[in-house]
């Protein structure tokens, strides 16, 4: 069963550091699991390992604060295109891009790329020219429509009074009376 013999002091402090059971040449004897605890009103605290809410919540929210100045910088970046970073840093100058100088453009190469845009807008002012002269025809049709239907309706007017004026006045219907009855004598 048991040995009559001590276990060495590095073999009980080994028991006492090392996992659950002794080591596996019979000295000792399994090491006892934790202590048992009541769950009473006082160790009523539940151990999570999950981190608390309102530390999950402030990490969120320095991330999301975080990314929104960067979003924001960027934007500004791009609206200003860099002009705020020449005025409040002139040091990160060399940061912002430079445009290389472009092709010198002749006048006449200038004129070649400007005549079919001042072709089309030749076309379009005489589209409008048309149109303009086209509205006013429609106007003066219009307004002779008008004057030869309130010269029909004139003469509407007109024929109706005549054809009245020949018509002979309507004879009136003799009106039939009824006799009163004789009334008899009386006596």
């Amino acid at each position: 069963m048991f040995s009559t013999e001590s276990p060495a002091l590095n073999d009980v402090l080994k028991l006492d550091f090392d996992d659950e059971y002794a080591p596996s040449n019979g000295v000792g004897r399994p090491k006892p699991a934790k202590p048992y605890r009541s769950s009473g009103f006082k160790n009523a605290q539940f151990r999570n390992d999950r981190p608390s809410t309102g530390r999950l919540t402030r990490s969120l929210v320095r991330f999301f604060v975080a990314i929104f100045i960067g979003v924001g910088a960027t934007l500004a970046w791009q609206y200003y295109g860099g002009e705020m970073v020449r005025v409040w840093a002139p040091s990160l100058d060399w940061l912002l891009p430079t445009s290389p100088p472009g092709p010198a453009v002749t006048a006449t190469e200038l004129q070649q790329q400007l005549k079919p845009m001042a072709i089309d807008l030749a076309l379009v002012r005489r589209t409008e020219e048309q149109l303009a002269t086209n509205q006013d025809q429609l106007a003066r049709k219009q307004d002779q429509m008008a004057q030869t239907m309130s010269a029909l309706q004139a003469a509407q007017q007109e024929f109706t009074q005549q054809i009245l004026a020949l018509a002979p006045p309507p004879t009136p219907k003799p009106v039939h009376v009824p006799p009163k009855p004789a009334q008899a004598p009386a006596q």
